[in-house]
């Protein structure tokens, strides 16, 4: 999703936490912030080094979907077979669907919360769906829906190993602006969550049942989808998955062009400016066209149409980059090589698993989908390449690693953000996102509006999800990359996160344990002090004492720890003889508590101390970083 430019709530952090740890200690326990995390108990599903245990399992759910855009009647209308295989240990009984249209109904809770003209308030008719002609197995069944959850009765219990068949009709009224994820504008149509969707049953929570209220994303089941969607003659369509039947619906030339494009680092117009909206951008322009496509092991799919798209791609390592926008998106006019560069930069950390990857242009601000992103059309060229490397960086976080985001966005916005860093500062030299986000963080420390992460995204006030989700999480692996484990530890750790959870669903304690298991660093105390508490970081010189001897002097060098998270300590020392020493003091020093004597022989007065000389961390108050001249 597109990135943002007290006591509130620890008790209700906790409530919404699996990690039973974060309950306050006993009387006379361990109150430090080093003492270990009670994550929970490793299991055959999940182990205590963080890999997936040796019966680990996941469920799947293929999807075949036919769908109509009536752009008359602003409305989809469309039928779907869900093949569902149950891959738990446990016999289900029913089973739970995602509707996330209902967003849009009148006086869904989403409404009560999320003001029609906020982000992620609706904007238009909307009015959620209409289901109809429900089966499973073959069989007419009554679905019961809660918002936007839909309960399905089997007609017979599904063993384990069992796969059951569900079909349905549906229709909807395509929002005006739908949360910032569905839209349409003029004739250009974007669509996303926009069908009956599986949700996730697993051995953590069994089903995953948090409704869809606007801020928490989604949380998917992998498999694959064959769609076909037929939209008036004249429109095309840009979409998860690749396209099957080009003949059909491509010119000629739009064909040789695409097939260039495949073999082509530079740019190629598939639909140049000038064709755009004509006749030479279509093989028809009356009735209506098909267009089929199909996606292997994803979790969501979803497309965008308008007669008026520019289309441009290019290719790299095998993955043909595609970039649709309207004539006067001038901003765009590279963009199919930003995608490119971004699916090449962030293949850093995984392989890039997929065959293309689409940018698509219009009003949804940013949003993410398998192979498709949605981005803002205005703004400079610097704000759409920022955002289309975002978006694209979730095709890792959380297509890739499917981690739940509607109750820890910190995973992939957070995580997404941090690699983001990369693709921003190698495409415009200078640009410094790393500090610019420890400034971020730093003014809301300051306004005490420091936010705990592990809070569901729905539950942190609108005005702190920038910092919870993204800029917070992304500087806390900063922190722990550059201050703590050193760039090639962290480095190693983080790509083999990645690599151990690919197309399976982590939680919080498996990144954690992976992270300590690859490093061979106990962590918890970084953990609590970034992830489970709102605690500052306030480090202090607190004094100098020079104590003359032995031809010199030994200075002891009085630091503390004011704002209950603690991180290794850098410290400078200036002499009297002109002399400067760096000093990096590990974290282990606070083992005792606050405060810390550093004690160094020196052939010359220590006359000034100072803390983190070059802003290196965020510190919420300098002012006592510095003794002496």
């Amino acid at each position: 999703m597109r990135r943002f430019s007290r006591a509130a709530v620890l008790a209700a952090a906790v409530a919404a936490l699996p990690l039973a740890a974060q309950h306050a200690p006993e009387a006379g326990s361990d109150t430090s912030i080093f003492r270990p995390l009670s994550l929970p108990t490793p299991n055959q599903y999940r182990s205590a080094s963080g890999m997936p245990g040796p019966r680990y399992w996941q469920q799947r759910a293929d999807y075949r979907i036919t769908a109509q855009l009536d752009t008359a009647a602003e409305t989809i209308t469309g039928s779907q077979t869900v093949r569902y295989r149950n891959n738990s240990p446990d016999t289900l009984r029913f089973v739970w669907l995602q509707v996330d249209q209902n967003l849009y109904a009148a006086n869904s809770i989403g409404t009560f919360i999320n003001p029609a003209d906020s982000r992620w308030g609706p904007r238009g008719p909307g009015g959620g769906y209409t289901i109809r002609d429900v089966r499973v197995a073959g069989q007419p069944v009554t679905p019961y829906i809660n918002e936007t959850m839909m309960r399905l009765d089997l007609p017979r219990p599904l063993a384990p190993g069992g796969t059951v068949e569900m079909s349905m009709a549906w229709s909807f009224v395509i929002p005006e602006y739908g949360s910032d994820r569905t839209a349409r504008e003029g004739d250009l149509y974007e669509i996303a969550q926009w069908h009956p969707r599986m949700a996730v049953y697993d051995d953590v929570s069994g089903w995953n049942t948090l409704p869809y209220i606007g801020q928490g994303e989604f949380y998917r089941e992998i498999g694959d989808f064959d769609v076909a969607i037929t939209v008036p003659a004249g429109f095309t369509v840009g979409a998860t998955g690749t396209l099957q039947n080009p003949g059909e619906v491509l010119t000629a030339e739009q064909r040789a062009r695409l097939a260039r494009a495949a073999r082509d680092t530079a740019q190629v117009a598939i639909i140049t400016a000038a064709e755009a909206g004509t006749a030479a951008s279509t093989p028809r322009r009356t009735g209506t066209a098909t267009w089929r496509f199909r996606a292997a092991n994803v979790i969501d799919f979803a497309w965008a149409a308008s007669p008026r798209f520019r289309w441009d791609s290019e290719s790299w390592n095998g993955v043909q980059c595609h970039a649709l926008y309207q004539p006067d998106a001038t901003a765009w006019a590279t963009a199919a090589d930003m995608t490119c560069f971004s699916i090449r930069e962030f293949s850093r950390w995984y392989p890039y698993p997929y065959p293309q990857a689409t940018s698509v242009a219009g009003p949804v601000g940013g949003m993410e989908y398998p192979m498709f992103v949605m981005v803002h059309a205005g703004g400079s060229e610097q704000s759409v390449f920022s955002t289309i490397a975002h978006e694209h960086g979730h095709e890792w976080f959380p297509m890739i690693v499917q981690n739940n985001e509607r109750m820890y966005a910190w995973m992939d916005e957070g995580f997404n953000t941090f690699i983001d860093t990369w693709a921003n500062d190698l495409r415009y030299p200078g640009n410094n996102s790393k500090a610019q986000y420890r400034q971020q963080y730093e003014s809301f420390q300051r306004a005490g509006n420091d936010p705990i992460l592990m809070l569901p995204p729905d539950r942190i006030p609108r005005t702190q999800l920038g910092i919870a989700a993204y800029r917070k999480p992304a500087l806390a692996l900063h922190m722990l990359r550059d201050e703590v484990l050193g760039e090639e530890t962290f480095d190693r750790a983080f790509k083999e996160y990645a690599r151990r959870w690919a197309f399976h669903h982590p939680q919080p304690a498996d990144f954690f344990r992976t992270m300590e298991d690859v490093s061979g660093r106990k962590l918890d105390w970084f953990w609590r002090g970034w992830f489970f508490t709102h605690s500052t970081l306030d480090q202090a010189v607190e004094g100098v004492t020079n104590t003359a001897g032995n031809g010199g002097f030994t200075a002891a060098v009085r630091l503390g720890s004011r704002g209950g998270m603690v991180m290794p300590v850098r410290l400078r020392l200036t002499l009297s003889n002109g002399e400067v020493r760096d000093v990096r003091i590990p974290e282990q020093v606070w083992f005792g508590g606050p405060a810390y004597t550093y004690t160094v022989a020196v052939p010359a007065q220590v006359t000034r101390a100072e803390i983190d000389p070059d802003n290196r961390v965020p510190d919420v108050n300098r002012t006592n970083n510095v003794w002496g001249r």
